[in-house]
């Protein structure tokens, strides 16, 4: 059986206790916490995504989810954890624990002075050109914990100190894990009430386990604005990296940058727009912020990275709903000088048949282009699926999918056809 790296275990069980404690100091009386389990089945007929020769297979997974909300007051946390054991009947790859999940708390320690922790623990792509099987993927788990002092200048003018550690670590040995230190300097202004602007200063050191160093250093102008059904948030600066690994150091400088924006089109639709650009590395929390972007960790640590996504929701007055989005990113890894380029729209739809029946369909079509390779991949998903409320804490889910890649690189062509049957109950 597959099992989390020693130090990757340790960090996370240190970070369950922790919040847990973080948990128990605060009020419980508002407190919202949920458990639940469930079986999910699924058969492919091509469960190694392999041009030639694909081998069918089952697998069955059994998995627990538990959730905490803590009531606010002098210290909060927030708890999302899943855990699950999957088998495979036709030994198409080794029996595997499934953990991903979150943790976050903070403590007000005085006036104005806050320590936060965060940890977050998911199952990441290590080669973004070949298929996402259970040999391509492995546990990323990123910790963050440090002191937030607020200084308030004026009415409308307030100071902010930030320092934090942080560390990352993979499952696999061959990835880098870091360490890594922060200190952050920000300086904000109420021009009014829904209008709000600022400077930020940050510098950051990094040290991977290979012996690389890496300090960033940035200086970013942010803004946030609220109109009646807009808010729009962001920031605009550069950024230095400089690499260094025994005699040899590279620097690297760019326009650094986010942008944020919900508008509600009306009651029931909602269109959102993310934007970030920065240098940084492949063990930074860059993959968690954003939906669906990954490092390929094969390529160098150093990367300059910008990813957009654009989204659209609306609830029907039938009960029906659709969900889309369109997204696209480029990530420059700057030893190699390699290029990865994705573009994709995504596309959710999903209508009641009875109070307790409905039906949705999911379709996903991805291209990626390499660089150094001079070749592009195109990926296309589409399912089809029913879910059903059996009683009041039990459902059951069930879906056909198709799948298909093909490639300027042959070998990394497939076709697969999968079935899902899922069972979950709500236990509290």
């Amino acid at each position: 059986m597959d099992d989390v790296d020693g130090s990757v275990k340790t960090r996370w069980i240190a970070s369950i206790g922790a919040g847990l404690l973080l948990a128990g100091t605060g009020p419980a009386v508002a407190a919202t916490s949920s458990l639940s389990g469930g079986i999910d089945n699924r058969y492919s007929d091509n469960s190694r995504r392999v041009e030639n020769n694909a081998e069918s297979d089952l697998q069955t997974r059994v998995n627990l989810n538990f959730q905490y909300l803590g009531d606010p007051g002098r210290c909060t946390s927030s708890v999302d954890m899943g855990l699950g054991y999957g088998y495979w009947y036709q030994d198409t790859f080794d029996p595997e624990v499934y953990t991903n999940g979150s943790l976050s708390g903070q403590c007000e320690l005085a006036d104005g002075l806050v320590w936060q922790a965060f940890d977050r623990i998911s199952q990441v792509t290590q080669d973004t050109r070949l298929a996402s099987t259970r040999d391509n993927r492995t546990r990323k788990n990123v910790f963050r914990t440090g002191p937030v002092y607020t200084m308030r200048l004026t009415q409308v003018d307030q100071l902010q100190f930030s320092a934090a550690y942080g560390n990352t670590e993979f499952e696999e040995p061959e990835q880098p894990d870091s360490d890594r230190v922060t200190g952050i300097v920000a300086y904000n202004h109420s021009f009014s009430e829904t209008l709000q602007g600022g400077l930020s200063v940050s510098a950051e050191r990094t040290e991977l386990d290979t012996d690389e160093e890496l300090d960033r250093e940035s200086a970013v102008v942010t803004f946030s604005k609220v109109w009646a059904t807009t808010q729009v948030s962001g920031s605009l600066g550069g950024n230095r990296l400089e690499t260094r690994l025994g005699s040899q150091s590279v620097s690297s400088s760019g326009v650094t940058g986010t942008f944020n924006l919900i508008r509600a089109i009306n009651p029931s639709s909602e269109f959102t727009l993310n934007a970030n650009r920065r240098l940084t590395d492949q063990t930074s929390i860059l993959g968690l912020q954003f939906e669906d972007f990954n490092f390929n960790l094969t390529q160098s640590s150093t990367v300059e990275v910008t990813a957009i996504r654009a989204g659209y929701s609306n609830q029907f007055s039938d009960g029906s709903a659709v969900r889309a989005g369109l997204s696209t990113s480029r990530s420059d890894y700057v030893q190699t000088g390699d290029r990865e380029e994705r573009r994709g729209i995504d596309l959710r739809y999903s209508r009641p048949v009875t109070e307790l029946l409905s039906w949705f369909t999911d379709a996903r079509y991805e291209r990626r282009s390499f660089e150094e390779e001079d070749a592009e991949d195109d990926l296309a998903r589409l399912s089809v699926g029913l879910d059903y409320q059996l009683t009041t804490r039990m459902a059951i889910l069930s879906a056909i999918g198709h799948e298909q890649k093909t490639s300027d690189v042959a070998s990394r062509e497939y076709k697969e056809n999968w079935v899902v049957v899922s069972l979950n109950y709500q236990f509290f």
